[in-house]
């Protein structure tokens, strides 16, 4: 399967961000170990902080992508996340959402029912990746199969990302949040899947270091 990687999309929807990829001091746009390889990409652009991709592959065994893009600490806006993963071709797994910072009726209603009104309530009731309690909309878009349905995640995901543009075009800017975005990172971070598989084909080491610094890179800063 040809994957049309997400890249494609931030290109498409988002022309006028740049590709800047602004890595922690040891860490390189391609990291290879045990027939494991992982692509980091960072954008810039008007109404962000950051948006990152990371890209994990282990031939035969393992794929997964995943996009977060964080508004510009002046916004209210919520953090946009996306994944798609496939286990050993045979379990395939997708989210996507606007992760909201927090679980107000009054936030709920202003920054996910107004720009995903018309999209289908998530189905997804429990999850042993996510905790659902936390950072998710009543928008999450999930699915779990035994075939791969890449190609529908890549469609669903285009659409949140257009939706997200037009969110992200028609905040006003407000007091920061920076703070937030770090309790979102810390949340995060401490309860990515993706440490396991790092720590089984980089090291424990290389696994805390690539989450802390690079995929939620707040975790540690004192702000």
């Amino acid at each position: 399967m040809t994957l049309m990687i997400l890249n494609q999309a931030i290109t498409n929807i988002f022309p006028d961000w740049r590709m800047i990829n602004e890595f922690p001091s040891g860490l390189s746009y391609i990291e290879e170990s045990n027939n494991a390889k992982i692509i980091s990409r960072t954008w810039d652009g008007d109404g962000i902080r950051r948006a990152r991709l990371c890209q994990l592959s282990v031939p035969e065994k393992f794929y997964a992508e995943t996009l977060v893009i964080y508004p510009w600490e002046m916004s209210e806006a919520p953090i946009f996340g996306c994944e798609y993963l496939r286990i050993g071709g045979k379990k395939y797994f997708g989210g996507i959402d606007f992760h909201p910072l927090a679980q107000t009726d009054e936030y709920l209603r202003e920054y996910i029912d107004n720009y995903l009104d018309d999209m289908p309530d998530t189905e997804a009731e429990t999850s042993k990746f996510y905790d659902l309690k936390q950072y998710f909309s009543q928008k999450f878009w999930f699915k779990k199969k035994e075939h791969d349905f890449y190609h529908d995640f890549y469609s669903t995901a285009e659409e949140y990302l257009v939706r997200y543009k037009l969110l992200l075009e028609e905040m006003e800017p407000t007091h920061s949040m920076l703070g937030l975005h770090k309790k979102y990172d810390l949340h995060m971070g401490d309860h990515d899947p993706a440490h396991g598989i790092l720590k089984a084909y980089f090291s424990e080491k290389f696994a805390d270091f690539y989450i802390k610094k690079f995929l939620f890179n707040l975790m540690d800063e004192d702000l």
